[in-house]
């Protein structure tokens, strides 16, 4: 079955005359699809790298991101340095997300800005893509620090820098300082109040840019934060943890409201991400196999949803030259079919069923409420609020008059079509299969 599908894939990309960065990325798909289903534990390469679930399904996702980025980025301009730059922007990736020591953990973490900087940079719509590409590094550099220092003071200690041999040990290194040790990780989600840098981000980068961010860079720091917190044991009673996981759920509901404000598109998607991804803050500092596997959920559903109303922003961009909320109006009498798209994603934003978001928010519902009755009330105020901005992106780009510059030039092409249906398909199909 999986051969067959791969044929008629191939087949696909051929008749559409796609590059062979495409047919790679559809390749390497089908082949961590099979590792991630023939592995049951885990599967250990060479002593140095390991794919596990965790592993092989952020895999997946970065090649999907990866092959919808190429899909969405047809007339882009440096075709050649595009693709020199996706190909190492996915090896960097994979070794991320398989990579057993803590050091070359570090440096695979640290070496994804390159790409993504260069994204911004060089395919960036606006001059402030400079300033939005130095808030990015200077965010995600220093915040990555002090784990450095955590684990040079862990070696230098004489243990061990495997992440499963640490794993093993009854006594816990990071118990001290864990909150300063994963600050690196918190930012690269990032949680309130370490987000400014992803709506400058967001708002300056292309639309492949915009959608890896979200899409995947985003999923680094839950990766990270769940094998550095296997090596922790912390007081869930303290002072520190109430105020550590209180901010970031009271920033999840400020950025929730925010998001009701914003009249520009891009900044209204990013901001939703900061609170979906102080979500999965709550589940993985829940410390029970419930909230582990709630966020997982989770982050795989938010970054299919996230990517899709990125990729569907990008096609108003290109037909209004604007990304306001005033002036995309209208879709669904020019364009039902993206209209229709639009509408899908947003339920899915909003944790409808049947979505991955929908089984993530339900789980961690169900973590959250046996820490404590304060915790479900908060989570309850993020779901009531992601419906309140999911509608009124939907309402305000498909339906009213257009008043503002005429969206009569809506590009209905097949690979649009064909984008919004793979960021739809994955995120209710794997619904079935939890």
């Amino acid at each position: 079955m999986i051969f067959s599908l791969l044929f008629m894939l191939l087949y696909l990309m051929v008749m559409l005359k796609l590059n062979y960065v495409l047919v790679g990325l559809i390749v390497l798909l089908f082949m961590s699809m099979m590792m991630l289903l023939q592995s049951n534990g885990g599967m250990e390469m060479m002593g140095l790298f390991w794919c596990d679930l965790l592993s092989g399904s952020l895999i997946c996702l970065t090649f999907i991101i990866l092959i919808l980025m190429v899909m969405m980025s047809f007339n882009v301009v440096r075709k050649k340095l595009f693709s020199y730059l996706i190909n190492f922007m996915g090896l960097v990736l994979i070794c991320t997300f398989t990579v057993m020591n803590f050091f070359f953990f570090f440096f695979f973490f640290e070496s994804v800005l390159v790409p993504v900087l260069i994204l911004i940079l060089v395919w960036g719509y606006q001059p402030e893509r400079l300033q939005a590409g130095s808030y990015m590094v200077i965010y995600t550099s220093m915040g990555s620090f002090p784990f450095l220092f955590g684990i040079s003071s862990m070696v230098y200690e004489g243990m061990s820098d495997s992440m499963f041999s640490m794993m093993s040990m009854s006594s816990k290194f990071f118990c001290d300082f864990y909150f300063f040790y994963i600050l690196g990780f918190l930012v690269k989600l990032p949680m309130f109040p370490f987000h400014l840098w992803l709506p400058k981000a967001h708002v300056e980068a292309p639309v492949s840019g915009s959608m890896i961010l979200a899409g995947v860079l985003l999923k680094l720091g839950g990766y990270g934060m769940i094998r550095l917190l296997s090596l922790i044991n912390f007081s869930m009673n303290g002072f520190v943890f109430s105020l550590f996981l209180g901010t970031g759920l009271m920033g999840g509901v400020y950025t929730s409201l925010m998001c009701i404000r914003q009249v520009d598109l891009k900044s209204l998607i990013a901001y939703s991400s900061v609170g979906h991804m102080s979500l999965v803050v709550l589940g993985l500092l829940s410390m029970n196999i419930v909230g582990y596997y709630g966020a997982i959920i989770l982050m795989l559903g938010h970054g299919l949803c996230s990517s899709g109303l990125f990729s569907i922003v990008s096609m108003l961009y290109n037909s209004s030259n604007s990304r306001s909320v005033f002036l995309n109006k209208g879709v669904l009498l020019v364009c039902p079919w993206l209209s229709t798209f639009c509408f899908l994603l947003s339920i899915g934003n909003m944790a409808a069923p049947p979505t991955l978001n929908f089984l993530g928010e339900v789980i961690l519902f169900m973590s959250s409420m046996k820490l404590s009755w304060i915790l479900g009330v908060l989570l309850a105020m993020m779901s009531f609020l992601s419906a309140c901005y999911s509608l009124f992106f939907y309402g305000v780009v498909c339906h009213g008059k257009n008043v503002g510059v005429k969206i009569n030039s809506v590009n209905c092409n097949f690979i649009d079509c064909l984008v919004c249906f793979l960021h739809w398909f994955p995120l209710n199909l794997l619904f079935f299969f939890m």
